[in-house]
């Protein structure tokens, strides 16, 4: 498995997910096509993360001390111990070479073990092929699928519904090693 750091995100990481968020590689496997901008990701560090709303890291490559992307967990439910999950690779460097694997390891250590959630989901498109063998390969399971659920344009996608329990995640955690 690659080495990857994971750190708290900052203000300092604004250029790099503004550039990342708004590249078309990455908006493909998005629900929202919509640009961000430098303002409206500060908002969104000072409303969500600065708040604690949303638990997000910068992907670091270890060997490199390069930063490739982001991970986080949001809609932290602590009544029921769920949050959803979300990452992005966006240096296209990067992607397709496990660093996500390795990102989403620790991001679920961090989600069962530091914030003591029991479930951690998450909605991807159905076409994102790689993103789903990615999060099979993490131990989620597909859960559901929502038929038509999300319109782009004129156009109607179907969306896998994935989850994990921190029951499964151990047990694939015993069998790893």
């Amino acid at each position: 498995m690659q080495k990857v750091l994971l750190r708290p995100i900052g203000v300092e990481d604004t250029d790099n997910i503004v550039r990342w968020r708004n590249s078309e590689q990455v908006k493909r496997n998005l629900f929202s096509q919509a640009n961000i901008t430098r303002e409206s990701h500060l908002e969104y560090l000072k409303r969500f993360v600065e708040t604690g709303r949303c638990k997000q890291f910068i992907i670091e490559v270890a060997d490199a001390h390069l930063d490739i992307g982001t991970v986080f967990i949001k809609n932290i439910d602590e009544d029921n111990r769920k949050a959803e999950f979300g990452i992005l690779i966006g240096e296209e460097c990067a992607r397709g070479k496990g660093y996500g694997t390795a990102a989403t390891d620790q991001m679920l250590k961090i989600a069962f073990e530091q914030y003591n959630m029991n479930r951690i989901y998450l909605h991807v498109l159905e076409e994102n092929i790689a993103g789903i063998k990615a999060y099979l390969k993490a131990g989620f399971i597909k859960e559901g699928l929502l038929i038509e659920d999300f319109c782009r344009g004129e156009q109607y996608h179907n969306v896998v519904v994935m989850g994990i329990t921190q029951r499964d995640w151990i047990r694939k955690k015993e069998h790893t090693f």
